[in-house]
Order: C-alpha cells, then structure tokens, then sequence
C-alpha cells in the first residue's frame, strides 16, 4: 500500500539508506533478510551473542556456519579467510540484547570489505537510543556492503521490523525473502 511505501521512505531517510522493506515484525525482517541473502553455498560468520531471529534464519538458509566469541574481530577475520570464493555473511548486532555492549562495527565492516563480505547488523537495541542507530551515527550507512535490520516495537513503540540497504538489496527481498512474501502481516 501507500501507506507502507511512505513508512519506508521515511525509514530509509532517517537511517540514511537508500531503501527500505517493512515486515511485519523484527523477527520477520531478520529472517527475510538471512533467507534471501543465504544458501547452501554461503558461509555465515555469526557472533556467538546474536538475536535468536539471526540463529533461527540462519538455521532456515541452510548455510554453513561458523560461530564467533562475542565481539572477537580477529576471529570474524579468520573466518573470513577461510571463506575465500564464496559468498560470506557476517552478522551482529549493534548493541547486544542481552549484553546491553556496542559491536566493533567500525573494525567489522573493514574486515568485511576487505574479503568482499555483507555484514548484515541488526539495530532492534540502538534504534531509538542511539537515535537513527549505531550504523548511521558511525558513518556506515552510505555503505553498500551493509545491510541493517530493525524493530518497530521498541523504542519506536509500533508493531513491524524493516530492512534497510542498496536499492536492489531491496528490490530482490521482495522477490526472494519467503517470510515477506508469504506473510499476511
């Protein structure tokens, strides 16, 4: 509807992305997310502290995983090196739900650049209390290797989740993410 493109619209202006795809929940929006952009043949380098939504997507992608200790870049790094040639998948979140502690995200999104990875950073714990977010207010959002997700039921107090990133990012979610398509939300 209208109504959802607008809300897009002003979500992907106030986080400083280039487009943006409301779901229903924040669940949803980090399951489309993993789902569309994972498969059998791509590697997934999780934080060990990510969001349950982030490990349940995970699991539906059927990707090959690799877990790392909370916050360790040198060991995300590594990971990334041994994923040389295939499609890799780094996840975080910006301030950690249960940790209440910020990511590196800064030293993340380097080490991702530098081996030709996504890191796919879920804001449901900044947005709003960092304002637009860690990955804005760090100076990431212009990236086109960073893709964030978020919640609309915290500190925005509503009901919904987004994903936010290049425009074609978003133009292939809304043909490949099932948990949007299939969705009556």
């Amino acid at each position: 509807l209208t109504l959802h493109e607008e809300l897009e619209r002003e979500l992907a202006d106030w986080l400083g992305r280039p487009a943006a795809l409301v779901c229903s929940t924040g669940y949803h929006a980090n399951l489309a997310a993993v789902a569309a952009l994972a498969d059998r043949d791509t590697h997934v380098v999780s934080d060990a502290h990510i969001h349950a939504s982030l490990v349940d997507a995970v699991r539906l992608s059927r990707a090959r995983l690799t877990v790392v200790p909370h916050n360790d870049v040198a060991a995300v790094r590594s990971a990334l090196a041994d994923s040389a040639g295939r499609r890799t998948l780094v996840l975080a979140e910006s301030i950690y739900s249960v940790l209440g502690d910020q990511a590196p995200l800064l030293d993340l999104a380097d080490a991702c650049a530098e081996r030709g990875a996504w890191l796919l950073v879920d804001e449901a714990h900044a947005l709003g209390v960092h304002g637009p977010g860690l990955v804005r207010r760090l100076g990431l959002a212009g990236r086109p290797d960073v893709v964030l997700t978020a919640t609309l039921s915290k500190s925005l107090g509503s009901q919904g989740g987004a994903i936010l990133g290049p425009v074609a990012l978003v133009e292939h979610l809304v043909n490949t993410a099932r948990p949007f398509i299939f969705d009556t939300g």
